[in-house]
């Protein structure tokens, strides 16, 4: 086993993307959306080349390039033209703060670019804040990634200082400082909080006269920053371990100056070159929105797979319906095969997918879909036979029984003191005869409400799997 020997590196550049998923009430994504436009953020159109240079620092994002990565189906998802249009709907204000990140002793000034609220079927949404560092360790870049990703601060113990603020918690001070009745349109999913932590988005820059080894990439994937004695460390002594992370995970065309790596809680790339346009506009471009689509993807699975488990099959048809509908919506609308037209494009969603374990998911949801179509199948059959073998007895025995006892007394004037002189079988055949017309009588009824209800329904399950925003303004 190979020693690993750990050095400090100097980041003259470090940007980052958190994004935070969340669940919309339903029914309240137009609301939402009023809001967020009362607070000022602009809807993002891939036409509105006055703003490629306003939400990303000193660096301009070419619209144009970005939109030519997808294929037009995923593109008219991703960057759909208008606010009737289903897909994500993405809102962004720019800010230019500066802040201060106090941990362990330790300042890392930092400054806010700008923030994201996108809006997406199946009442899922992202909420991306857009921040940079520099002149910094590679130790502290991590560090500051590890503190500002968790939702559950306390473990870490830091403060955020911001124009005379204080805060404890990044989601906390995010909402609380831009957007403070945004929870008001949440939903506690439990879902999306499995993991407790946001999704973290990395691109640094290191001196060039330094190289990039694997364990520097390594620990920035797993967020390995200082030990308790606050040295330097990383949480794998095992160098042929950390070869085998990256072998599987790591994206090297641009190797040895440039090298990415995919987590299941983030992306980080390092780079040696002073001239980053090029990736730069790989990490707020494309590398952004296919993150952002294998989220959507991650989730949407995880909503299925976890409504499917809460459901009892005796009980819930509707919900049952609803979840059939939401998941064969999913497959056909949203999930396709190949996403972006090239071929580093494609590696990227490979990457992604894997370190996301979206293949698995969705393996586990056709599962679900076919035990879902199964139970369907025989549930309905057994109704079928039921009301088959009921309709099919009234039928003979009216025919055969009821019919010929007493139907003659029903003809012209109906004497009903003569009904008093019936025996018992007479009576019986009566029953039978009103009896079996209730049973029609109902079912036509039962009918009805069925098919208005199912109408209702469905209206409810196309605005939560396909909405998209209406621009009341």
């Amino acid at each position: 086993m190979q020693h690993i020997h750990l050095k400090e590196k100097h980041v003259t550049n470090a940007y980052f993307q958190f994004i935070f998923p969340f669940s919309i009430v339903a029914g309240s994504s137009e609301k939402l959306v009023n809001y967020i436009q009362e607070l000022g953020f602009d809807r993002f159109h891939l036409n509105d080349s006055e703003k490629e240079e306003v939400y990303y620092g000193n660096f301009r994002l070419n619209h144009e390039q970005l939109k030519n990565y997808f294929l037009p189906l995923t593109a008219n998802i991703l960057f759909p033209v208008t606010h009737i249009e289903k897909g994500f709907q993405r809102f962004s204000k720019n800010l230019n703060q500066d802040g201060e990140l106090i941990v362990k002793d330790t300042s890392i000034h930092f400054k806010i670019h700008s923030i994201d609220l996108i809006t997406c079927p199946f009442d899922l949404g992202f909420l991306t804040i857009r921040t940079e560092i520099e002149n910094g360790s590679l130790s502290n870049s991590i560090e500051f990634a590890d503190c500002f990703r968790r939702q559950n601060a306390e473990i870490l113990n830091f403060a955020i200082h911001v124009e005379g603020s204080t805060y404890y918690n990044f989601i906390k001070f995010i909402i609380h400082r831009y957007c403070p009745k945004l929870v008001s349109y949440l939903n506690n999913d439990e879902v999306l909080f499995l993991e407790n932590n946001l999704y973290v988005q990395s691109f640094l820059s290191v001196d060039g006269v330094e190289t990039v080894n694997p364990v520097d990439l390594y620990r920035f994937g797993t967020f390995c920053s200082y030990d308790q004695a606050q040295d330097i460390s990383t949480d794998a002594s095992n160098l042929d371990y950390i070869s085998n992370v990256l072998r599987n995970y790591a994206y090297e065309p641009f190797a040895p100056a440039t090298n990415y790596l995919f987590q299941q809680n983030g992306m980080v790339g390092i780079t040696t070159l002073k001239k980053t346009d090029p990736h730069m506009q790989r990490f707020y471009g494309f590398y952004y929105y296919a993150v952002l689509l294998n989220l959507f993807h991650k989730f949407v699975l995880l909503k299925i797979a976890n409504g499917y488990s809460a459901i009892h099959l005796e009980q819930d048809q509707q919900k049952l319906s609803g979840l059939l509908y939401e998941l064969n919506t999913f497959t056909s609308n949203y999930f396709y095969t190949v996403y972006p037209l090239t071929s580093e494009g494609q590696d990227i969603f490979t990457l992604l997918k894997k370190s996301l374990g979206i293949d698995r998911l969705y393996a586990n949801c056709q599962d679900i879909l076919f035990s879902l179509v199964k139970y369907e199948d025989t549930n309905v059959a057994k109704k079928d036979s039921m009301l088959l073998l009921v309709l099919t007895l009234y039928t003979v025995i009216c025919g055969i029984f009821s019919m010929n006892l007493f139907t003659h007394d029903l003809q012209g004037n109906i004497p009903w003191h003569h009904f008093k002189t019936y025996n018992p079988f007479e009576y019986f055949a009566v029953f039978i005869v009103f009896s079996g017309m209730s049973v029609v009588a109902f079912l036509s009824i039962q009918g009805f409400l069925q098919s208005y209800q199912n109408r209702k329904n469905r209206k409810k399950w196309v605005r939560k799997t396909v909405w998209s925003t209406k621009d009341n303004r």
